[in-house]
């Protein structure tokens, strides 16, 4: 791929792409967060020139609704691309730089420079000594809210929207790397994003963890194999537990964020925005367009509204009894890599449809361990081979259910009487309960917006919540 010198100015760039080609590309890119909103217009309101045909611009993206977002875009000019061009620029097309693996040598390469012009400034913040190597390029998968690649044996991840401040991933990496926390990726690197919105993490660089995938794939490994009539092994759901205890203990150390006394204030308003969430997802629903089989678990899911937000309520722990701190706050068998032996721990950004303000706030840890066991409901569904049957669906939860209490129990051993949850075991229950009622409708939410080929599953998980007695 050969590229030439052209001049990238924000107004060469934005000149050059009409504001319909970048809606055009934006709609079609899973890390979009704007899809179901209808675009008013699109701006480059300012670029940073990395090399002769590599540019980083901001992309402003302006709603019908009067609200607007921005977004971090590496841009490639090249010759024979593959894929299609979002425009061209003085005859040249471009591309989304991580698309192509020259994109991402050339923004990495950044490292090795001190300065960018352009009214968008980059600047790199290295830990210890690293210095970037070259060698083997595997792009990941494009499916996610960011974009990421192995380069030299590292691990690169690119931030695609912009939040204003330092990333989250970036800021809780930086503090466990610190602290020689074992069970998470080692920061070696990042770039920061500056101009007239303030400053924003555009990518970081960390050691690449050795493993033999996600939890997930684990997971969805041992439902297809127990509903063929395998035995599996629930000591890897153990680990997990064991690492979410240890990651929580750094979290809460005084080294770190620290943590504040749970009171019954912080209970109440937790379970009026979860309150809210429900109201505003089966509002939502209401206006969605389902398949019949969607349609009737909707249906059935109406029917069952009122049992369901009675569910929702702040439990009557006394103040004071466990703390609340800075937890994941997206963990799910997919921010987890097993490498045979342990789990390991990644993506610190917390969920990406909330405010990054609500994301930094301490909560009790009861909001990771829901994730988790949420997390294994959705395995036990997505999991089940082709044709299992109602047989097949029993055999899955039957395993759910005990890889979950492996979990769970792990966990807790870990915690020992520490008060990170209550002692109590049924108000223990109540909270984790009342994190795994508000994680099902952010999930049935999400998947209305970006997969509505998966959301029977949290439509399925919250009518067996309505059936539960109490979590596994």
């Amino acid at each position: 791929m050969n590229s030439f010198e052209v001049r990238l100015s924000t107004r060469t760039v934005a000149q050059s792409i009409p504001a319909q080609a970048w809606i055009q590309f934006l709609v079609r890119q899973r890390w979009f967060s704007g899809k179901g909103r209808t675009i008013t217009s699109v701006q480059v309101t300012a670029t940073c020139v990395v090399d002769s045909a590599l540019v980083v611009a901001v992309l402003r993206v302006i709603y019908e609704v009067g609200e607007d977002e921005d977004y971090l875009l590496p841009l490639l000019l090249c010759v024979d691309c593959p894929g299609e061009a979002i425009g061209q620029i003085e005859g040249r097309p471009v591309v989304d730089a991580l698309s192509v693996e020259e994109g991402w040598r050339r923004l990495l390469e950044a490292f090795g420079r001190s300065q960018h012009p352009g009214d968008l400034e980059l600047r790199i913040e290295l830990e210890s000594n690293f210095s970037f190597r070259k060698g083997e390029f595997v792009m990941g998968s494009t499916d996610q809210t960011n974009s990421w690649a192995i380069v030299g044996g590292m691990f690169v991840k690119v931030y695609r929207r912009l939040q204003h401040g330092e990333n989250l991933d970036v800021e809780v990496c930086r503090f466990l790397t610190r602290a020689e926390f074992p069970l998470t990726p080692v920061l070696r690197g990042s770039i920061t994003a500056r101009g007239a919105f303030g400053e924003a993490t555009l990518l970081s660089v960390q050691d690449l963890i050795p493993n033999q995938g996600t939890g997930w794939d684990l997971a969805c490994k041992q439902v297809s194999a127990v509903v063929n009539g395998q035995e599996v092994d629930s000591k890897p759901w153990e680990e997990l537990g064991v690492s979410l205890a240890k990651l929580h203990r750094v979290l809460a150390s005084p080294e770190g964020p620290g943590t504040s006394a749970l009171n019954t204030p912080d209970l109440k308003a937790w379970a009026q925005l979860a309150l809210a969430l429900a109201r505003n997802v089966l509002t939502e629903l209401d206006g969605a367009k389902l398949d019949p089989a969607c349609s009737g678990l909707a249906q059935v899911l109406r029917f069952r509204t009122s049992n369901l937000l009675r569910r929702i309520k702040a439990p009557q722990i006394p103040s004071g009894v466990c703390h609340r701190q800075r937890v994941h706050g997206d963990i799910h068998l997919g921010q987890v890599l097993w490498n045979g032996d342990k789990f390991f721990i990644i993506d610190f950004e917390g969920e990406p449809a909330r405010p990054v303000e609500e994301r930094r706030r301490k909560y009790s840890v009861a909001k990771d361990v829901a994730g988790v066991l949420r997390s294994f409901d959705y395995a036990a569904r997505a999991g089940l081979p082709e044709g299992a049957g109602a047989k097949g669906e029993a055999i899955a939860n039957q395993w759910r259910n005990r890889s979950r209490s492996a979990f769970r129990s792990a966990y807790e051993r870990e915690i020992g009487g520490e008060p990170f949850l209550p002692n109590d075991p049924a108000l223990s229950d109540q909270l984790i309960a009342l994190f795994e009622l508000e994680k099902a409708f952010y999930e049935l939410r999400y998947e209305l917006s970006h997969r509505p080929d998966w959301v029977g599953i949290p439509m399925a998980g919250l009518l067996d919540l309505t059936n539960a007695k109490k979590p596994v």
